[in-house]
């Protein structure tokens, strides 16, 4: 058995051309995206919606790419089938469940990987298509989609804790940026949350755009950087350019809403939360800085966290925002009636 396998993958599924599709005819239609890069490869950017069946894992792709690099292609070759022929059929079952489906496969740069895939699962019965360009082309792809994304927008600005992205979930045609990188950007914005990498942010920021209706969005205002990760420089100036709303609230309002959204679940939390705490020593000194430690002990967190935003936020935030112009002032106190003011605001400038 093993024998036919491997000339089956030095001929027939290494050498045959299978048919390909670009990025563009995955993304409109339906089909089953399938990533057989490394796991790691996969966790630094994929693609929203792929699935990682891993040709190699990530010590096993290091080493054909060594053996590529220093033997040449025919070398690498050889090692990758000899990686892989012992397993051969644990590899197939992860795609025994997609059976039916239309594939589509991708690698790095829809090279080997991706076409041996293909041409093995055709083997077994399998409709399946290998993607043009693989991973590389679609950044590609996104990057020159972002080049030309500068929108008519509806920015909202306020104190943290004002609502501004529960507002956003009340609203159609909204880009809900701290969603989309699962970071709330503050210095607790990365709390029981899993912060995505820039390449994984601009996957999942494409997908949102593509479904958008017509201008103006809604949008908070946000510096360029976002956590970790950057917003496309297009978006950054359209947001500067756009309609700014002002979103007040009282701060016993904030401070309700910051404890009920950043929750301490389990010992990790509180070691971060303490960890950040500290950290605000060479902003906030040492005897204010050791008072919210002991707030924060002592469970006293709405305390904490009318400090925070009194003695760090809010003097922040009202420097950033001194030389701001604002086209209209909401409450947030009644989130849905904000929510309706700003529909009646947004459908105003509509043509």
């Amino acid at each position: 058995m093993k024998k036919n396998v491997a000339k089956l993958s030095q001929t027939a599924v290494l050498k045959a051309v299978p048919v390909t599709l670009t990025f563009e005819q995955v993304l409109t239609d339906e089909y089953c995206i399938i990533d057989v890069r490394s796991p790691q490869e996969f966790l630094d950017g994929s693609l929203p919606e792929a699935i990682n069946i891993p040709i190699f894992d990530n010590e096993e792709r290091k080493l054909v790419g060594t053996v590529y690099k220093y033997g040449g292609p025919e070398k690498a070759v050889d090692t990758g089938f000899d990686l892989v022929e012992s397993r051969m059929a644990k590899f197939l079952e992860g795609f025994e469940q997609y059976r039916g489906k239309n594939i589509a496969i991708f690698c790095a740069r829809g090279g080997m990987r991706s076409r041996s895939v293909v041409n093995l699962l055709k083997h077994h019965g399998y409709t399946v298509w290998q993607i043009e360009g693989g991973y590389k082309k679609y950044r590609n792809l996104l990057l020159g989609v972002f080049e030309n994304f500068s929108p008519k927008c509806i920015v909202l600005h306020g104190h943290t804790g004002t609502g501004k992205t529960r507002i956003l979930q009340h609203l159609s045609n909204m880009i809900d940026l701290e969603g989309i990188a699962q970071h709330q950007s503050s210095l607790f914005g990365g709390l029981n949350r899993q912060p995505r990498t820039q390449k994984n942010f601009d996957s999942h920021f494409h997908q949102v755009i593509c479904r958008l209706g017509a201008e103006p969005y809604f949008i908070e205002g946000e510096s360029r950087k976002l956590g970790g990760i950057y917003l496309p420089p297009g978006l950054a100036s359209a947001m500067k350019c756009g309609h700014l709303v002002l979103v007040t609230a009282s701060i016993e309002t904030r401070v309700s809403r910051i404890v009920e959204d950043y929750p301490i679940k389990d010992d990790e939390t509180v070691q971060k939360v303490e960890r950040i705490l500290k950290s605000l020593r060479g902003k906030l000194g040492q005897a204010v800085t050791d008072k919210l430690c002991m707030l924060f002990k002592e469970n006293k967190l709405h305390e904490l966290v009318h400090i925070l935003l009194v003695e760090y936020y809010d003097k922040r935030y009202a420097n950033s925002m001194k030389n701001y112009t604002y086209h209209l002032e909401v409450s947030s106190e009644d989130i849905p009636k904000v929510a309706e003011t700003l529909t009646e605001f947004r459908d105003a400038l509509l043509p």
